[in-house]
Parts: C-alpha cells; sequence; structure tokens
C-alpha cells in the first residue's frame, strides 16, 4: 500500500512538472508567433512635412548586417542592438536628403563604438551629400571618439555635453606575443610562410614585433592617419597641422582651461557649442517651422524605405555583402563560408534580371582553398555575362584580395586596407611540453616518414618540414599568377609589392592593384555603367549563412552555441587547422 501510495506521490509530482513544461513551451512558443504577426503589420509612422529625421548609430558601425532590417520577433529574442549596419545608415541618410518632407537631420553619436577609416569616409561622404541639398545636420555626443568625430566634423555644428571630452588618440597595431611563454612550457609551432612580411605567425614564435615590422606597420597607419586629419581638418576649417599640434599639446590646453576638457575643444574650435541633450533638443526644436514638433526616428524611416522600395527599371545590380574571416563551408552572419556564399552567388547567377553583381568584402582573408573556390564562382558568373565589380569595405586583405581578383574592376575606399599578399601554416607542436611537464610521452612506429606526423604530440621530422613549405610557396606562387594576370602587372613589378605588404586603399589604385577609389554607391554605378544598364533596381542580399531551421538542427546537436545565429554577439576567433594553408592578413576582421 505504501508502495502505491509514493508511487502515486511521484506520478503527481511527475505529472505537475510535465504541466509546467508545457505551458512555458507553449507560452514561448505564442509569444513568438505573436511577434511575427505584429513584424509583419503594416507600418503606422507618418513622415509629416518639416520633419526632423532622428539617427543613432550604435556600437560597431558594420557592414555585416546588410540587406533588409531584422524582423521586430528576432529583434525581440536577440537583445539589445551591439551594431548598426552601415549600409542601412547610408542609405537612410541619402534618402533623407532627396525627402522633401525632411528637413532637419540630427545624429546621436554617444554610443558609436567603432568603425573603419573605410566605412567612417563612406558614411561622411552621404553626410556631404545630405548637406549639398540644401539642408542642415547636426550632430551630439556625451563625449566623441575617433569615430564619432569624424563623422561629427561634417555636420553643421557639432554639438557636446559639458562634461564631454573629445579623444583622439590616432590609429595603432598592438599583438600579443606568446615567444617566452611558448619557451617556458616547452611549447613549439611551426610556422611555414612565404612573403617578408606575413607576420601572422610570429606572435608564436616571437617576443615581440621585429624593427622591419614596425617600420612596415607605421608606413601603413600613417597613411590613413594622414587621410583621418585631413578630410577632419578641412571639414572645420582648421589650419594645416592645427589639429595635430592639439593633440600633441592636449595636456597643456586642458590645463589652460582649468581641467575642463569639452573647455579645451570648443575653444580650439572642435566643437561648436556645449549643451546638455535638453537644451540640445530645444535647440533643434527651434530649426524647425513654427509650431512643428515632429520628429522621425531613424528605425521607424528605415522601415519605410523597406515598405517603399521601388523598382526602377527591368534589370537589377545586385550587391552582395561578405564579412568576417573566410572558411569551408556553411557561413555566419559574423563569417564567409564558402558554401554559402557560393550558393547566394549561384541564386544570383540564376536570376536574369541581375545584369551586374557587386561584390562587397570586408574580410582580413583565410582559408586560401576557400578563398579559391568563391573565386572561381565569380569567374562563372562572368561566363554567363554577368558583370563582377568587387567593392572594398574596411579590410579586403590577404584571402579577400584572392577573391577581388576575379572582378572586372576593384573599387576601393581611400581608408581601405588592401594587400597582405602572402600564405602561411601553422602547426602547434607539443611533445616536450606533454613529455617535460606532465610527463606524458606518445611513442610508437609507422610505415613510411609520413607516419604520425599529423599528430601534434609528434615532432615534424625534416621531410615534413620541406613538404609544408613546398606547400605554402606553391600555393604563394598561385596567389601571384592570378594577381599578375587579373591586374595585368609583370611579376617583377608585383612581387616587391607582395610579400605580405600592407597598402591602403588609395596607395592601391596608385600601384596598380585596384583601378578606382569611391563609395560603394560610385562602384554600383560604375558596375551598372559596365554592364550597360541606363536605368536599373538596386538589390541588396545578405551573404549567405544557416537558415533558422538548419540552425536549430544544429543547436539541438550540439553542433553550434546559440551565439552563432543571434545577431549582434559575436564570440568567434579564427578557427586555425594545423597544416592548411591560409591567406590571412595580420589584421583579421577589424
Amino acid at each position: 500500500m505504501k508502495h502505491h501510495r509514493k508511487k502515486g506521490f511521484f506520478s503527481s509530482i511527475f505529472a505537475s512538472l510535465n504541466l509546467l513544461r508545457l505551458i512555458i513551451i507553449n507560452l514561448v512558443f505564442w509569444s513568438i508567433v505573436i511577434l511575427i504577426l505584429i513584424s509583419f503589420l503594416p507600418s503606422t509612422v507618418q513622415v509629416p512635412h518639416n520633419s526632423l529625421l532622428y539617427l543613432k548609430p550604435v556600437g560597431t558601425l558594420s557592414e555585416m548586417n546588410d540587406g533588409d532590417a531584422l524582423p521586430q520577433w528576432m529583434e525581440a529574442l536577440a537583445g539589445p542592438v551591439s551594431e548598426t549596419s552601415a549600409f542601412r545608415l547610408s542609405r537612410t541618410i541619402r534618402t533623407a536628403a532627396e525627402d522633401r518632407r525632411i528637413k532637419l537631420l540630427v545624429m546621436d553619436l554617444s554610443e558609436l563604438q567603432y568603425a573603419s577609416l573605410a566605412v567612417l569616409q563612406e558614411i561622411e561622404s552621404d553626410i556631404r551629400y545630405f548637406r549639398s541639398k540644401g539642408k542642415s545636420l547636426f550632430t551630439w555626443a556625451d563625449h566623441y571618439n575617433l569615430y564619432s568625430y569624424y563623422l561629427a566634423s561634417g555636420a553643421d555644428s557639432v554639438y557636446m555635453d559639458p562634461m564631454g571630452q573629445v579623444l583622439l588618440p590616432g590609429f595603432s597595431l598592438y599583438k600579443t606575443y606568446y615567444g617566452k611563454a611558448m619557451d617556458k612550457w616547452n611549447l613549439e609551432m611551426a610556422y611555414f610562410h612565404a612573403g617578408e612580411f606575413k607576420s601572422y605567425g610570429n606572435s608564436y614564435i616571437s617576443s615581440s614585433m621585429s624593427e622591419d615590422m614596425k617600420e612596415e606597420n607605421r608606413r601603413w597607419l600613417n597613411k590613413l592617419w594622414s587621410q583621418y586629419v585631413s578630410r577632419v581638418g578641412e571639414n572645420r576649417g582648421l589650419k594645416p597641422g592645427q589639429l595635430e599640434s592639439w593633440i600633441q599639446n592636449y595636456p597643456s590646453l586642458i590645463s589652460k582651461q582649468g581641467a575642463s576638457e569639452s573647455s579645451a575643444a570648443l575653444s580650439s574650435q572642435l566643437i561648436d557649442s556645449l549643451l546638455n541633450f535638453s537644451e540640445f533638443d530645444r535647440e533643434m526644436m527651434r530649426h524647425l517651422e513654427e509650431g512643428s514638433d515632429s520628429v522621425v526616428m531613424g528605425a521607424d524611416y528605415e522601415r519605410l524605405l523597406d515598405r517603399e522600395a521601388s523598382i526602377q527599371g527591368e534589370k537589377t545590380v545586385a550587391v552582395l555583402s561578405a564579412a568576417g574571416q573566410i572558411h569551408q563551408g556553411e557561413g555566419s552572419p559574423w563569417s564567409i563560408g564558402s558554401d554559402s556564399l557560393i550558393s547566394s552567388l549561384d541564386e544570383i547567377g540564376a536570376d536574369r534580371s541581375v545584369g551586374a553583381l557587386v561584390l562587397r568584402l570586408d574580410t582580413g582573408g583565410g582559408s586560401a582553398y576557400a578563398s579559391e573556390l568563391i573565386r572561381r564562382k565569380l569567374i562563372e558568373l562572368k561566363t554567363k555575362g554577368k558583370t563582377v565589380l568587387i567593392s572594398m569595405g574596411g579590410v579586403t586583405a590577404s584571402g579577400g584580395y584572392w577573391i577581388a581578383t576575379a572582378g572586372d574592376e576593384i573599387w576601393t575606399a581611400p581608408g581601405t586596407i588592401t594587400g597582405s599578399i602572402g600564405v602561411f601554416t601553422l602547426i602547434p607542436q607539443v611533445a616536450s611540453f606533454a613529455e617535460e611537464t606532465l610527463g606524458i610521452r606518445s611513442d610508437g612506429v609507422g610505415t613510411t616518414w609520413m607516419s604520425g606526423q599529423e599528430r601534434i604530440d609528434q615532432p615534424l621530422n625534416s621531410q615534413s618540414k620541406t613538404v609544408f613549405q613546398s606547400s605554402v610557396n606553391h600555393t604563394y606562387e598561385q596567389f601571384l599568377e592570378l594577381v599578375s594576370e587579373s591586374r595585368n602587372l609583370e611579376m617583377k613589378t608585383l612581387r616587391p609589392l607582395a610579400e605580405g605588404r600592407i597598402w591602403s586603399g588609395e596607395e592601391a589604385v596608385e600601384i596598380g592593384l585596384a583601378d578606382h577609389s569611391g563609395t560603394l554607391q560610385e562602384s554600383i554605378a560604375a558596375a551598372a555603367s559596365l554592364a550597360g544598364l541606363e536605368e536599373f533596381n538596386i538589390r541588396y542580399h545578405r551573404q549567405g549563412t544557416m537558415s533558422l531551421r538548419q540552425s536549430l538542427m544544429k543547436l539541438q546537436q550540439g553542433k553550434i552555441s546559440i551565439f552563432d545565429f543571434l545577431p549582434g554577439i559575436d564570440v568567434s576567433m579564427p578557427e586555425l587547422v594545423p597544416g592548411r594553408v591560409y591567406a590571412l592578413s595580420q589584421l583579421g576582421n577589424k
């Protein structure tokens, strides 16, 4: 009897828990359904005449989240946004410039954290375009960093909170070196590379950056910095050298202003007025017509643009963005998977309305083989009569440049980081560490000199080292041949430009590694012209990624984590397969 009572008791508990589980599952399910339905409801946003458009870019200005905005239900699941689509911000500013209903544009730059110089140049050109239409644009921030101030410099007036500061530390490149730690723990890294300045693996075999590498990195960093100070100085009407002098003498300048950094910025003409946000808001309202207080939020305006998109012609210029490290297999919103990107290219190739493709790249490279697979697919598109134009974003180096060789033309921004033509492979060696530190030793026999060489707990023999270096050298020569043929450069001219050296987009045009320097909009117009399209529609595509169904299946199987398909969350690191040849820049993808 007691046994039956216990059984009944536990059965009741399990039944209650099961009921609770079903209730929770149903609540989650119906919440998602409701959010999805809400996202498809017609927009009720109105844009009255004499409106103020308020934009607030957040986090990183990224080229990864292109295409249409995320559905509201996905935004609700993903949580706070950590990046802003540069594509959408550019489109919003340019459309507002032509929109007679928009009188004034206000940009709150308080939460903009990072953007590549190339992206900053793109958005700054949009700001100039907006102002060229006779409209006013103002910026405000509680403080300005290197990135937000570049955009602010193009405004009619720059406002800042009285407790704010303008910090312009310049550009830098610092890396972590593990050489001493590797020696301390008896760890080794076999590094095979081709290209004198192909330095990706130096972090694992050295304890510091070599003087030659410092000189080389200083060269291209100074080129980019020169572009920065020149444009900001011109926008703000500063004398040549005035901005550099302000940065150099910053400590003494704030001392003269009673340690007030905001006053130092104001007195040096970097800021036009110091107002808190409430005061700034009232100031902006005074710019509108009397009795009008119409403020249109940027997110609402973007959704209106999505719904009001119109077709200008039968032919289309497809704009496909691909960003992140290049690898084989499926991609994600933050990496370029060859299978996924090729699938997207196949869809574009099969679309008869597409006359030209602009492939927007933002990548420091990755797998040489994956890069070659993507390049071959682009060549295939060209054989089908599609024009292929490469538009370089913030970084298009190494494997990214490998892909770019397939383009009919290559366009850069002046501040694009490109080049890094070289390859390498890394193979960790843990035999000494395992034996001397852990007391673990691997031993055995094999039938050939290759037996056991795939194991990281077996030291590489001389034959294996010869094979790996030969493979790297061969891949490097393939890379050079692709560049030589596509860019019509003789090998004797190309070799000094390669060697893993990094170039600004401006330099790339000068030395023949690119055709033109310009914005994405200019590259789209160029692609249409090459394809002979007078009237055309522009269609933006996301880079190929796993579908939601595929993602959920892989999540259930434990092959990915929830972070792999939630937007705005990037927990990835370069995943280098030992022995595989990589065309990857020391810059990664930022």
